[in-house]
């Protein structure tokens, strides 16, 4: 076994060694094979072509190859040879072989450059045919004049001595003169400075006018014919990339084979016989015309090696790939930008580099061969032959285009052939992936029925025990162990709802499995779809928990009975009004039905977000959510739902537009003979309440306050009543006092009328408000340190965690959670808060301790003077001084709020001890009209009193006035307002005095205005103009201490 497949793979690298070379050795062979080798007989020897054997008839065209007379750096005309004197070295003649470049050449000692300009002359004798004869150039670089018999016969470009006057021309032309003498003189002047080799590099043909026209035709027919093949096969690979795109298979290899196409099929068109010139000539310049031949050659170079990598990714190195690539894209973007004589010598390494990469391309076709496995060794064998017929291709034309081949045939076949082996090679690759899909399908099939029996399997399974969670706990509810109390009743209905919710998922997963394997039977009877509805709809209302969505069964009184499974008519209905309550928030779903015909049309409608246009018909498939995951589920319940509705043997569709709602319609057959509606199917419209006699606990009242251990409340937030009850339990066995709400407007509401929330537990999908919202708004307010936020989401993938964290939350839980993990995140979040918070009053009784030693010094030095002048004046100021120091020394209960009156009376304290130190230099007037009993923080007046006294008005060599307003402000608060007419502050000391670093009479104002942020939401106000005074201005909310009861 082993000794014959080292057989076999010995004969197939045998075998695709035979074909590299033979495939490589035709390359220089068909230059033996074309080169006109069986007219060797006329050659021109020393400019002379004896033509006495010549017979026109039997040989048409003869090549006009051999030595010519040469005179370099000459533009000679006819009449420069009558006179053999008058030529250059006295007449000396130089000979060159025709068809070869002259650059290179030896000419009397002297190595010929690329540019420059020249002569060619030879002379045709014993010529006996009196008849038209023709002369055809195909590629002479660049510009030249022939001349015959001193007669002009082409022109092509124009001629000059120099760079200046010269201009590039290089057209296939054919001349018919009339052989009236038997001696022809031909002459043709050449000048090229572009090119990279130079003169005539191709054969001048000779022949009757008849037999060279039929030659030209016959060239030009090969190339439209290529032209034809190339443009054929790049329409298939269009028609079939077409094709696959529209069964949404992007194989972007057809394009690039039409690409190649098309590219060389151009490019042929502007090679050899310049077939496409005679279209284009007239119309662009030759240079044009020329760098667009160079351009296309080099985009069809850059499609081969885009095509190739594509075929050998797991072969070729991107790497490579991409230097190939941006060497060819450079080429051509240099292309139309310089001249060709510029751009010449580099195309000569770009060819080189892609030539190196279509051989290594080669080797790894023919090791796939080698290597590949039975099944696939044909397209292998294909793909290695069209690799090689590139190679060919890439070789053959490069020869031509240095002069060593006189035509380009072999390329062209080679071409041809290329692009016809590809189109098996494309097949292969179709039916390759025909087959893979094919085996994958028969896998995913028995993927989905490993799936089906899992779910199917899993939900029997589930359904004992959900049974019995439900029972248990619906016999509790009915006071099977005693009565329960109205908490104990709540806890327990969610217990229930929650397994129904579960149970009902159980079911949809059975119903999917019966369905998808027709297991489901119908059991159909007549039935009064109003009543189902009407039932359905109380269940419905008591789910609700609270919510204001609004159910209303708009069927009529006297609607026929419908032919139905009434146990799967209630699953229809629980699907769609289910999904339409998920969907309306504090909206309207309304059930409505008429009769059409035979059948019973019911209609759910609702006011929700609706449906986009391109779910329409997705929502009815399996595990399709429409887009909106967020809102949970399965999936299935449309396509459960539309499926039932099949099976009675009606239809199901929806009309909807985004944000205006969704209509779901779907018909029933009716019962019998259809009964008359009466009063002319008046809709007696009835809106729902909940079922009598069912066990239901009302909602609570938000926001929901429960007092425990802690003094701080945490606050939370989630509308799903099951998850808001699941977590009150938990904070309440924690001994946590916490407010409840189920609206993030509500919630932000409640914040801010609760200053002293030590967290917020936050949902972040919520039907009125995103929880991101919530959480910028709160940001807006407090700082992370200030008042942390628990974000509670569904969603768990670091992306999430990510946003809700850069967003501004302290900590994220993803549901479903455990209550352990979910308190000790409270606890730290909390503790972290406290820590801030004590950090922060330790701060505030450091600051209200602060006394200045020289305030004391001159209040005390004030003092002991008035001893001496006025006694009773210093009892009083001794008095003062004794109040301030005892209110400022006093930090035993940091946190507590002081009356208005009382921060008053520290003022006046402090300014009586000022104006006893500073006399009439210190002038204070008070307006005090407000309420002097409403409690405010400490220490927020005074500092701002003390900063006007000793930065504002002391700070003026006559002193000055401190005005202190006291009024009821605009929004039932206190607004204090300390004014004086020092000497002001400019815009920089404005902007500075609100830094964290700036102190100002031991309170910083930094302090005082956070304080006020935190408590009210407020900050200082402040203006002043240097020379002028200063106003300072705060508000103080008299309504951000609530009283409470405990619950």
């Amino acid at each position: 076994m082993i000794r014959n497949e080292r057989m076999n793979w010995f004969a197939r690298v045998l075998f695709v060694s035979l074909i590299g070379l033979i495939g490589f050795s035709l390359v220089p062979l068909s230059g033996k094979i074309g080169g006109g080798e069986h007219h060797s007989q006329w050659v021109v020897q020393h400019g002379v072509l004896d033509l006495k054997q010549w017979n026109p008839d039997a040989d048409p065209v003869i090549p006009l190859d051999g030595e010519w007379e040469f005179y370099w750096n000459q533009l000679l005309e006819p009449d420069d040879f009558l006179q053999p004197s008058s030529l250059p070295n006295d007449g000396a003649i130089s000979y060159i072989k025709v068809p070869s470049p002259w650059n290179g050449k030896l000419i009397n000692g002297v190595k010929l450059p690329v540019y420059g300009s020249s002569t060619y002359r030879m002379v045709l004798t014993g010529l006996s045919y009196t008849g038209e004869l023709a002369l055809k150039k195909t590629n002479i670089r660049f510009a030249s004049k022939i001349y015959v018999n001193g007669r002009m016969l082409m022109e092509d470009g124009q001629l000059s001595g120099d760079k200046t006057g010269y201009r590039a021309g290089n057209h296939p032309q054919l001349g018919v003169f009339s052989a009236n003498t038997n001696r022809i003189e031909i002459i043709v002047q050449v000048a090229n400075y572009d090119y990279v080799n130079s003169g005539l590099v191709d054969s001048l043909r000779l022949g009757s006018a008849d037999g060279l026209i039929a030659e030209r035709q016959l060239a030009l027919s090969k190339d439209f014919v290529v032209l034809a093949i190339l443009g054929t096969l790049a329409l298939i690979y269009l028609i079939c990339f077409v094709a696959a795109f529209a069964y949404r298979i992007r194989d972007y290899s057809l394009v690039l084979l039409a690409s190649i196409c098309l590219l060389f099929g151009l490019y042929h068109g502007l090679m050899g016989e310049r077939s496409l010139f005679f279209l284009l000539e007239g119309r662009f310049s030759f240079e044009v015309l020329y760098k667009m031949k160079d351009f296309v050659s080099v985009a069809a170079c850059l499609a081969l090696a885009l095509f190739f990598y594509d075929l050998h990714r797991s072969k070729l190195s991107l790497r490579i790939a991409q230097v190939v690539s941006f060497a060819l894209i450079g080429f051509m973007v240099i292309i139309p930008l310089i001249s060709i004589r510029a751009y010449t010598p580099i195309q000569v390494y770009v060819v080189a580099l892609y030539q190196i990469v279509q051989v290594w391309n080669f080797l790894i076709a023919a090791q796939l061969f080698v290597r590949g496995e039975r099944g696939s060794r044909f397209k292998l064998l294909m793909l290695c032959v069209a690799v090689l017929m590139i190679n060919m291709y890439s070789l053959d034309v490069i020869l031509f285009g240095l002069g060593i081949h006189k035509s380009a045939w072999l390329a062209q076949i080679c071409i041809i052939i290329f692009n016809v082996v590809m189109v098996p090679v494309v097949v292969l690759r179709f039916f390759e992936a025909y087959q893979t899909i094919d085996k994958m399908k028969d896998q995913l099939q028995r993927l989905d029925k490993i799936k089906d029996d899992f779910l199917s399997n899993t939900s029997h399974e589930l359904r004992t025990p959900l049974n019995a969670i439900v029972n248990i706990s619906q016999s509790l509810l009915k006071g099977v162990e005693g009565p329960l109390t109205d908490t104990q009743a709540r806890n327990v209905s969610i217990v229930v709802e929650s397994g129904r919710r579960l149970m009902m998922l159980v079911n949809e997963l059975l119903d999917y499995s019966r369905l998808k394997h027709g297991d489901l039977a119908l059991q159909r009877n007549a039935v009064d779809v109003k009543s189902y509805v009407e039932s359905v709809i109380q269940i419905h209302v008591f789910l609700l928990e609270g919510r204001s969505t609004k159910l209303i069964n708009g069927l009529p009184d006297h609607l026929p009975l419908a032919y139905a499974d009434g146990n799967r008519l209630i699953q229809i209905l629980h699907n769609l009004i289910g999904n339409a309550i998920k969907f309306s928030d504090r909206g309207v779903v309304k059930v409505s039905a008429e009769v059409r015909g035979e059948w019973m049309e019911v209609r759910v409608s609702d006011t929700g977000i609706g449906v986009a246009a391109d779910m329409r018909e997705r929502i009815f498939l399996d595990f399709e959510q429409g887009g909106a995951a967020e809102y949970g589920g399965a999936g299935l319940g449309l396509s459960i739902t539309k499926r039932l509705v099949e099976l009675h043997g009606g239809h199901i569709e929806v009309d909807s537009e985004p944000s205006q709602g969704a209509t779901f319609r779907f018909t029933l057959p009716l019962a019998g003979q259809k009964q008359e509606s009466g009063e002319d199917g008046k809709l007696a419209e009835s809106v729902a309440s909940p079922l009598p006699g069912t066990v239901s606990v009302p909602p609570p009242a938000y926001p929901l306050f429960v007092a425990g251990k802690e003094k701080e409340p945490i606050l939370l937030v989630d509308d799903d009543f099951a998850n808001l009850q699941s977590m009150m339990n938990m904070f309440k066995l924690e001994g946590r006092t916490y407010i409840v709400v189920d609206r993030g407007q509500l919630a932000l509401e409640t914040l801010f009328s609760h200053p002293d929330i030590s967290l917020v537990v936050l949902e972040l999908i919520m039907s009125d408000m995103s929880g991101y919202e919530v959480l910028g708004r709160i940001r807006e307010r407090f700082s992370p340190f200030e008042l942390p936020v628990l974000v509670l989401t569904a969603r768990n993938s670091s992306e999430d965690i990510r946003i809700a964290l850069e967003n501004g939350a302290n900590d994220v839980v993803a549901k479903p959670f455990e209550s352990e993990e979910l308190m000790a995140r409270v606890r730290n979040l909390t503790e972290l808060k406290s820590s801030v918070k004590l950090a922060r009053n330790a701060e505030i009784a450091f600051l209200r301790s602060q006394i200045k030693p020289h305030f004391l010094y001159n209040a005390l030095t004030a003092i002991a003077e008035l001893c001496v002048i006025d006694a009773e004046q210093a009892e009083q100021l001794t008095l003062r001084l004794s109040r301030y120091l005892r209110s400022s020394f006093d930090f035993k209960h940091l946190e507590a709020m002081t009356t208005l009156e009382n921060e008053l009376e520290l003022v006046k304290s402090y300014v009586a001890i000022e104006q006893a130190r500073f006399g009439t230099r210190l002038k204070v007037e008070y307006v005090l009209e407000a309420n002097l009993g409403v409690m405010i923080p400490p220490l927020v007046i005074q500092p701002i009193v003390e900063n006007a006294i000793r930065h504002g008005v002391m700070s003026r060599s006559k002193g000055g006035t401190v005005k202190l307003t006291v009024i009821e402000g605009a929004r039932g608060g206190v607004l204090v307002r300390i004014e004086d007419n020092g000497c002001g502050m400019n815009e920089y000391q404005l902007k500075s005095i609100l830094k964290p670093d700036t102190e100002v009479g031991g309170i910083g104002l930094w302090n005082i205005s956070q304080r006020l942020r935190l408590l009210y939401g407020t900050t200082l106000r402040i203006d002043s103009q240097e020379g002028i005074g200063t106003r300072v201005e705060m508000e103080l909310s008299t309504s951000h201490i609530l009283e409470r009861e405990v619950t």
